[in-house]
């Protein structure tokens, strides 16, 4: 019984990662290839050497990704009536 429940749960699991292996090669590899191969590339060079742009972005992605699980959590505790 135990092995017909593991190789279910073995098979959904798989099934799942297929089917976000799908999700995630639809996305581009990097969103920032425009701005790598726009001709303004060498000005933004020499921006970052006074502004550093790039450690801009990265802090900006990860301050959003905190603030999207911040609220992702809260909209969870809400449904579970855990948090008005």
């Amino acid at each position: 019984m135990f092995k017909g429940l593991a190789s279910f749960c073995q098979f959904l699991l798989d099934a799942i990662a297929a089917v976000l292996a799908v999700i995630c090669n639809l996305f581009p590899p990097s969103p920032f290839k425009i701005i790598s191969n726009a001709g303004f590339s060498d000005l933004l060079a020499q921006i970052n050497y006074f502004l550093p742009v790039y450690e801009f972005l990265t802090i900006a992605e990860a301050w959003l990704i905190c603030i999207i699980v911040y609220y992702a959590i809260s909209v969870v505790a809400r449904w579970l009536k855990a948090i008005e």
